[in-house]
Formats: structure tokens, sequence, C-alpha cells
């Protein structure tokens, strides 16, 4: 695992439709569909694969100042820019595993930045031990996140503090 990516305000519906898929499908990969027009460079960049995910943290929009899911990202695409049998497949795993995503959407506020990010996940986990955003720190500024953000919506590109670290490391480590 590279990186780690923070994305705040996730609909507990959404969360709540891939966990129920996965239980019965442990290595499917769904997908989160952040309603930006902006790419998330870190995955644009260098998009991620199964053997090199990207370890990714979410807080739900009920409380987006809490981390209380983890999840692999393994994938990312820009919606935007999809072939018509491509968008057809993505479709189709939609419809059978998260109808109630509607499809591939696009809730950008902005008529001309349409949402793009296409999120590949696996292994979505709700954490035993939820943890507050202010323990992670932002790697743009080496700063910790701060809980100000009320509102839903936003990505980081973030590390975790050494003291929570070490306090998830033990966690998983009890057998």
């Amino acid at each position: 695992m590279r990186e780690t990516l923070l994305i705040r305000g996730i609909f507990q519906t959404v969360l709540n439709e891939i966990l129920n898929a996965i239980s019965n499908n442990p290595n499917l990969t769904l997908f989160l569909q952040p309603y930006s027009g902006f790419a998330i460079r870190i995955l644009r960049d260098d998009p991620p694969s199964s053997i090199s995910s990207v370890r990714l943290f979410l807080s739900t929009s009920d409380d987006v100042n809490t981390v209380s899911y983890t999840a692999d990202i393994v994938g990312w695409e820009d919606k935007t820019q999809l072939a018509c049998s491509r968008r057809k497949e993505l479709l189709d795993i939609l419809h059978k595993f998260q109808p109630d995503e509607g499809g591939l959407h696009n809730h950008s506020k902005d008529p001309n930045n349409p949402s793009l990010n296409l999120v590949h996940i696996q292994n979505l986990t709700k954490l035993d031990h939820p943890f507050g955003v202010e323990n992670l720190i932002k790697v743009s500024d080496n700063k910790p996140y701060s809980r100000n953000q009320q509102s839903p919506g936003g990505w980081s590109h973030v590390r975790l503090a050494k003291t929570i670290e070490e306090k998830l490391s033990q966690i998983a480590s009890v057998p």
C-alpha cells in the first residue's frame, strides 16, 4: 500500500450497499463517485491497482469528522472519458451490485465541470475503533486535518499521525 486518501461524507446507504454486495462476493470491486468535477490527482496521475493499492479512509455524511470505514482503492477512471463499451460494463455492475447509485451520475454543482471520478474499491470495512479526522496529517502542508469542515464532500491526501498509527497497528495485531 503506497498512499492514503481521505474522502469525507459518503452516504451511509452507499456504504451499506457495498458491504451487502461484498458479503457474498468478498473480492468484488465496486465504486464510489465523489461529486466534484476535479480529478483526484494522486489517483489520476498514478492510477492504483490491486497490486499497488491506495489506502482509503472514509467518513459518512452523518459524521464527516470521524473516520468510520477503510477500503483499498484498486483503480480510478475518468467518467467523462469512458468508451461506450466500458460505460455499459460499468452500468451493468452498478445495476447489479449498487442499484441505489442510479448508474454513473453527475452531481457536480458546476454544469461546465461534470463529476468525473470513478473510484474502484475493494475490502470495505467498518472500523471497530473509529477515529477523528484530526488524527490524519495532510500531506500538502504537514498539518493535522481540521474538524472545522462540517459539510460532506472533498478529499485529501493524508497520512496517519504516529499516535493513531501505533494504536491501529496494536488493534490489528490482536488475534
